[in-house]
C-alpha cells in the first residue's frame, strides 16, 4: 500500500508526532463519549465514565512506555467497542437504583429481547473503550520521551487543543461522530504502523471502517450537538427519537383519519389545559403573550396558536431537533409569522431577556443526556430549581402563570417537582394528573396575583413536603442526597481498577515513589474542569458552545504556562 510522501517526510524524531497522538487521543475519546450514548442509551446518562474509561487507558499506557508496544489494542478495542454497540442495540438495558430516576422505558416490541441490567452495560462499556487508549498513551509517552519534558508537554497540549478545535468543527457541522473513527485509523496506522507491517496497517484501517456501518438507521437519522436524532411519520404527526430513545411526537392535531382523530382532538385538550385554567381566572380572556421554553418540535406553539395568543416566543436548544419542527410539523408552527425562534438555553434566556409574559410554558425538558462528559448534571438541571422559576415568576406581567408539563415514573419525583415550584410560587401552585399518560402525565400551574389559585389540602400534604431543587443542589433527578447504590457499585469497580494500576506501576517500576503530586494535580485539574462547566453553564446556557470554550480555555492556559516556564 503506497503511502502519502507526507507521512514520509514526517520523521521519528518529529515533536509534530506528539500532537498527531494527542489530536488522536482526543478526537477518538470525543467520539466514544458521543457515539455510545447514540447506540445504548442507557450511557446517555455515564458519558463521565467514558471519559474517565479513556483517561484510565492512557494511564495504563503511560505506565507500559517501556514495555514493547501493544499496537494491537488499538484495532482490537476500536473493534470492541463496535461489538459492544452492535450487541447492545438489540438489548434491553433496565435499571436496578430507584432513588435516580433514568429514561430507559423499552420500546414496543421489545419483550423478547434479552434484559441487560445498567450496571454491567456502564462496565462492559468502560472495559472495551479503555482498551484502544493503553496503545495510545504508549505511543504518547514514546514520542514524549524523545524531547525535554515541557517541550515535549507543550506539543501534546497544542494537539488536544487542535483535537478539541477539530471536534467542535464537526460538531458544528453537524457530522456524525462515526466518520471519526474510520479517518483516525487510516492517519494513525500510515504514520506509526505501516512502515513496520502492512498487515496490521490494514488490520487498523478495517476496524476503523466498520464504525461507518452506523450510517445505517432505522429512520431518518440526523446528529445534533447533543443527539443522534432520528424521525418517522405515522397517522398522528411525527415521532422524534434521540439516543435510541423516544423523546416527542409533532402531533397533527387535526388529523382527519378516523382511526387517530378522537385521539388527536383529545391531545389537543390535553395541551391546552393550562389555557383554560388561564381563562378561568382572568375572565375569559386569552393570554396574548406566551413563552415556550423546550419548544422541540413545536406542539405547545401549535396549541398556543390554536388557543388564539398573538405572540409566541419558542425557545429550543438543540438546533436539529428545532430544524425538524420547521420542516417537519403538520401545521409548520414556526412559520407563522406571530411566532419568534430562538435557538438557546431555557435557563440562559429567563436570564437575559427583558419581556415579560402572559404564561410561560415549561415543554416535556426531559433531555436524557448529560451536560458534559466531566460534569454529572443533566442539559436541564438548572432549568427546574427555585431559582429558575423564581426567575420565569419575575417574567410573568400580573395575573400570569406558568404551566409545566412532566412525565413522572418514579412516586417521589411528583414531590421534587411539586415543592419547587411551590418554593418559588408559594400556595398559588396546582398539581393536575391525566389518566392518559401519552407524551406528559402531570401539569402543574403556578401564578403570579391570582390568590383563587390553590390546591387542594391533599395534594400540599402529600407533594409539597419534599426537598427543592436548587441551584446549588440541583438533582432533580436524585431522591434524596445520596450517591445511589449503581454509583457506590461503579466506585468500587473504579478503586479496583486504580489499585491494579499501581500494582502494574510497582512492578514495571520498582523504584518509583507514589508521586501523590501528580495525583493531586490531576484530581485538582479535573474538579476545575468541572466546577468551570458547571458555573459558565449557570450563566450562559448548558450548551456545547460552553464545554467547548471550557476545554480549550483550559488548554491554551496550560500551553501558555508552559511557554512561559520554557522562557525562562
Amino acid at each position: 500500500m503506497q503511502m502519502p510522501k507526507f507521512f514520509y517526510n514526517l520523521k521519528e524524531n518529529s515533536p509534530f508526532r506528539i500532537s498527531l497522538v494527542a489530536a488522536t487521543i482526543l478526537i477518538l475519546e470525543l467520539t466514544f463519549i458521543r457515539q455510545l450514548p447514540a447506540e445504548n442509551h442507557s450511557l446517555s446518562y455515564f458519558s463521565n465514565l467514558i471519559l474517565m474509561s479513556s483517561f484510565f487507558g492512557l494511564g495504563l499506557g503511560c505506565i507500559l512506555s517501556k514495555k514493547p508496544q501493544y499496537t494491537f489494542l488499538l484495532p482490537f478495542g476500536v473493534v470492541g467497542v463496535y461489538v459492544f454497540l452492535l450487541l447492545t442495540r438489540g438489548m434491553v438495558v433496565y435499571e436496578e437504583a430507584s432513588v435516580v430516576h433514568f429514561w430507559l422505558q423499552p420500546p414496543a416490541g421489545a419483550e423478547g429481547k434479552i434484559r441487560l441490567p445498567i450496571l454491567i452495560s456502564v462496565v462492559w462499556a468502560f472495559i472495551v473503550a479503555l482498551l484502544p487508549f493503553i496503545t495510545l498513551g504508549q505511543a504518547l509517552a514514546q514520542e514524549m520521551d524523545k524531547h525535554p519534558r515541557l517541550v515535549a508537554y507543550s506539543w501534546d497540549i497544542a494537539g488536544s487543543l487542535g483535537g478539541t478545535i477539530i471536534f467542535a468543527l464537526s460538531s458544528y457541522f453537524l457530522l456524525p461522530p462515526w466518520i471519526w473513527p474510520a479517518i483516525l485509523m487510516i492517519v494513525y496506522g500510515f504514520i506509526f504502523v505501516s512502515q513496520k507491517n502492512k498487515t496490521v496497517l490494514l488490520i487498523y484501517i478495517l476496524s476503523g471502517i466498520l464504525f461507518l456501518d452506523f450510517s445505517n438507521t432505522a429512520y431518518n437519522a440526523r446528529w445534533s450537538p447533543y443527539y443522534l436524532v432520528q424521525h418517522f411519520k405515522n397517522p398522528l404527526g411525527i415521532s422524534v427519537w434521540v439516543n435510541s430513545s423516544f423523546h416527542q411526537e409533532a402531533l397533527n392535531f387535526t388529523s382527519t383519519d378516523p382511526e387517530y382523530k378522537d385521539k388527536a382532538e383529545f391531545m389537543l385538550g390535553k395541551f391546552s389545559s393550562p389555557y383554560v385554567v388561564y381563562r378561568e381566572h382572568n375572565e375569559g380572556r386569552n393570554p396574548e403573550s406566551v413563552l415556550v421554553l423546550g419548544a422541540g418540535t413545536g406542539n405547545d406553539v401549535n396549541v398556543a396558536l390554536a388557543n388564539g395568543v398573538k405572540k409566541v416566543t419558542a425557545i429550543e436548544i438543540d438546533p436539529v431537533i428545532l430544524d425538524l419542527g420547521r420542516k417537519e410539523n403538520p401545521h409548520r408552527p414556526y412559520s407563522d409569522e406571530r411566532v419568534t425562534l430562538v435557538l438557546d438555553d431555557a435557563r440562559h434566556f429567563l436570564e437575559a431577556t427583558k419581556e415579560k409574559f402572559d404564561l410561560i410554558v415549561f415543554g416535556t425538558l426531559d433531555s436524557q443526556t448529560l451536560l458534559s462528559g466531566v460534569a454529572n448534571l443533566r442539559l436541564e438541571n438548572y432549568v427546574y430549581t427555585v431559582e429558575s422559576l423564581t426567575k420565569a415568576r419575575d417574567l410573568l406581567k400580573e395575573g400570569g402563570m406558568v404551566a409545566l408539563y412532566y412525565s413522572v415514573f418514579k412516586p417521589w419525583l411528583y414531590g421534587r417537582i411539586y415543592t419547587t415550584i411551590r418554593a418559588a410560587f408559594g400556595d398559588q401552585s396546582k398539581i393536575l394528573f391525566s389518566e392518559d399518560p401519552f407524551l406528559f402525565n402531570t401539569l402543574i400551574i403556578a401564578a403570579k396575583d391570582i390568590p383563587t389559585l390553590k390546591d387542594s389540602n391533599e395534594n400540599v400534604t402529600r407533594f409539597g413536603n419534599d426537598i427543592p431543587s436548587v441551584d446549588n443542589w440541583p438533582f432533580l433527578y436524585i431522591e434524596r442526597p445520596t450517591i445511589a447504590p449503581i454509583y457506590q457499585k461503579l466506585f468500587i469497580f473504579l478503586v479496583l481498577l486504580i489499585l491494579l494500576s499501581f500494582f502494574i506501576l510497582k512492578r514495571t517500576h520498582a523504584s518509583s515513589s507514589l508521586h501523590l503530586n501528580f495525583l493531586f494535580m490531576g484530581v485538582g485539574f479535573t474538579l476545575m474542569e468541572s466546577a468551570a462547566i458547571v458555573r459558565l453553564a449557570l450563566l450562559f446556557g448548558s450548551t456545547w458552545v460552553v464545554n467547548v470554550i471550557v476545554f480549550s480555555a483550559v488548554l491554551i492556559m496550560i500551553f501558555l504556562a508552559n511557554l512561559l516556564v520554557l522562557k525562562d
